[in-house]
């Protein structure tokens, strides 16, 4: 869903300033990450920050069981390696274009001296990574406390508040993630959330095509999602 910014709601881009969103979108060299690409690597040390122009993206994190865990989504707007150009360390995650993806590739020393000529953009950065951090608690509190339908439709509820697009039987997410990985997005496995997708589907809520959802009744997926 996007505002007067032109960006998507809650996004890096959509958050700064005019002249700062104008002065971010020229710093660094453009890149174009093929479907499959990597944008960084899991344990790798980088320090330079990703943004998105337009594509989208998953970030995904191996572990200790050796299973991969898919962590979040991100679309133009957004910025990625944050977390390594602030706490300098490894990456945490494996970022991976999920369609073809437009960016714009920013050392760390021109993203310090941009944050430095506009400080206001270091607060929305710091915005930023606090969303990140409540996307992460909500999540841990859903698997406590909520059976996996209910996961399900909030994790639906939101990607449809962010990424959604209006057509003409209601509001499509063309993520081009397949169900098993949206749902192990609230911790199920692939059969589970199958199962609940399609009774989702039966149920008149969303139609399902080649990795797109449509979700056709937005209240009575948040009445499932007990919002």
């Amino acid at each position: 869903m996007a505002i007067a910014s032109g960006w998507p709601t809650g996004t890096y881009l959509d958050t700064v300033s005019d002249a700062g969103r104008a002065a971010l979108l020229r710093l660094g060299v453009q890149k174009v990450f093929r479907r499959g690409d990597a944008l960084v690597r899991e344990s790798e040390r980088s320090d330079h920050v990703i943004l998105l122009v337009q594509g989208l993206v998953k970030a995904t994190a191996t572990l200790e069981n050796g299973r991969v865990a898919l962590l979040n989504v991100k679309v133009g707007g957004d910025l990625v390696g944050e977390m390594a150009f602030l706490a300098g360390g490894p990456r945490s995650a494996t970022v991976t274009a999920c369609v073809d993806t437009r960016t714009r590739v920013i050392t760390a020393a021109q993203f310090t001296d941009y944050l430095t000529r506009f400080p206001a953009a270091h607060f929305d950065l710091d915005k930023m990574i606090l969303r990140t951090l409540e996307w992460s608690e909500q999540r841990r509190t859903d698997f406590s406390g909520y059976p996996a339908a209910v996961r399900l439709a909030r994790v639906l509820s939101y990607l449809a508040d962010a990424y959604g697009h209006q057509v003409v039987d209601g509001t499509a997410l063309k993520l081009n993630l397949t169900q098993g990985e949206i749902g192990s997005l609230v911790g199920v496995e692939e059969d589970t959330a199958r199962r609940e997708f399609r009774t989702l589907r039966d149920r008149g809520v969303l139609t399902m095509g080649y990795r797109t959802i449509t979700i056709v009744d937005r209240d009575v997926l948040r009445k499932i999602a007990e919002l």
